[in-house]
């Protein structure tokens, strides 16, 4: 959706985001090349973990599990997208992120908690949609839809 508004979408995949859908299908979707190590020789200098986050306008996780969500408050970075989390010039590109999780993760103190120093540190959380989860509960947690995605982010660049 955010490609047919006109933007250019640079996908980074973790190994978890590639147990859920192929680098394949996101580079269809995207019309871009996904990186997805931070390894990639693609890249002159070989680090597209800076290269890339110099290059964009936002980071935009979504979804964004519990898990990531603790690592980027502590500042782990073993990865390619934690890496240019923590790469990025922080007052010129923002970090979104779109919360994806079961609705006892969701409420759990520790992810309220990450979720506020987050907040904190000027990460933009985009808030969490309530309704059925993956795992057949309902309850809060849940990503937001993507149109309601775009429509978000499409307001914070205005």
């Amino acid at each position: 959706l955010l490609v047919k508004q006109g933007a250019t979408v640079q996908v980074v995949m973790t190994a978890a985001a590639e147990r859920f859908i192929t680098p394949v299908t996101m580079q269809a979707l995207s019309g871009r090349t996904v990186y997805s190590s931070q390894w990639d020789a693609r890249e002159p200098n070989n680090m597209p973990h800076i290269n890339l986050g110099r290059e964009a306008d936002a980071i935009v996780i979504a979804p964004c599990s519990a898990d990531f969500m603790a690592r980027l408050v502590q500042g782990q970075s073993d990865e390619l997208l934690s890496l240019m989390c923590l790469a990025r010039p922080i007052e010129r590109v923002p970090l979104l992120l779109a919360p994806a999780m079961n609705r006892e993760m969701w409420a759990h103190p520790a992810t309220q908690r990450n979720m506020a120093q987050l907040q904190r540190d000027g990460t933009t959380i985009l808030g969490v949609g309530s309704g059925e989860q993956a795992c057949g509960e309902t309850g809060d947690g849940r990503m937001l839809e993507p149109a309601e995605l775009v429509h978000d982010l499409i307001a914070f660049f205005q």
